[in-house]
């Protein structure tokens, strides 16, 4: 089977816990995800919600300055992708195409031209809050139901014009409506299941589907107890099986959140998506809809960068 994951934080445990990306006893690791035929992995720099100002975004220079490090000493294993070409030829040559992302609008220190900086380093997405409020705006689990702050409305502006995608995933419901007011281009919500199979402050609604939906976004089904409701592979189904039938056979795609969730015994990490795709083929699911679900519509996405 072939994968591509929008959604992963193996590099801050990497980082913090001194361990390489090649092999390690983390979920995630290229030893494992390069069993796939296909692979391609979006790698967010996680931050917390305790670093603001220029303490967060040296943070997270040091992290994306980490994982280049690595992607160099593993050429042969990762490529970093920074455009379409990019992702041809990692695939082309049995590498993952690693596509970065920072989980945190907090790395920005509240200054348009961090982005500049980031955009240097290749960063693709930004999420612009993790579970707490920040210059940008507040995330779901902060309790504010405010919307965007005024930077937060220009960060979303700029963003766009550097063609960085905006994640609203832990972004609350008015931070979320600002995004579709403020941008115009394609949003995904790297990491969200449905709010309608399990309510859950991170889980999206009809109507937030609807409208990434609309603008050729992409919502990535996360493995995260807390959200699923169970973490069950026939509960992941249920929350697939919802997605479809709002006809997002375009849209759903896997956001697993490896080294940002905890996972039951025996699934391991990385591996387990195997086990939830041959699940799925039990259940007589379209091989053609399964490859989309896992990898085209993942694929499809990028390869417009």
């Amino acid at each position: 089977m072939r994968l591509f994951d929008l959604h992963c934080d193996t590099i801050y445990e990497c980082a913090v816990g001194g361990h390489g990306i090649a092999k390690n006893n983390l979920q995630l690791d290229l030893k494992r995800g390069l069993k796939y035929d296909k692979w391609g992995q979006v790698f967010a720099v996680w931050m917390p919600d305790s670093l603001r100002g220029d303490e967060a975004w040296r943070q997270c220079e040091k992290m994306l300055q980490y994982f280049h490090k690595e992607a160099q000493e593993n050429s042969q294993q990762m490529l970093v992708v920074n455009s379409a070409d990019d992702l041809e030829t990692a695939m082309n040559t049995d590498r993952c195409a690693a596509i970065l992302a920072v989980e945190g609008g907090s790395a920005l220190a509240g200054r348009i031209e961090t982005l500049d900086l980031m955009s240097s380093l290749k960063v693709k997405i930004i999420t612009l809050t993790w579970n707490g409020s920040n210059e940008l705006g507040h995330g779901c689990m902060s309790d504010c139901k405010d919307g965007l702050t005024d930077f937060g409305k220009q960060a979303v502006t700029e963003m766009e014009k550097r063609n960085i995608i905006p994640d609203v995933s832990h972004l609350n419901n008015a931070g979320f409506w600002d995004v579709m007011q403020y941008s115009s281009g394609v949003v995904i919500a790297s990491h969200s299941v449905s709010a309608k199979i399990f309510s859950h402050k991170r889980n999206l609604d009809e109507e937030q589907f609807a409208a990434i939906q609309k603008r050729g976004g992409l919502v990535g089904l996360t493995l995260c107890g807390a959200q699923l409701g169970q973490q069950t592979f026939d509960c992941i189904e249920r929350h697939l099986d919802h997605y479809l039938s709002l006809n997002g056979e375009n849209t759903v795609a896997f956001g697993c959140d490896f080294d940002g969730t905890d996972l039951p015994p025996g699934w391991g990490g990385i591996e387990v998506l195997q086990k939830i795709y041959e699940y799925f083929q039990s259940k007589n699911y379209d091989e053609a809809l399964l490859d989309r679900i896992f990898f085209g519509n993942c694929y499809d996405f990028f390869v417009r960068l």
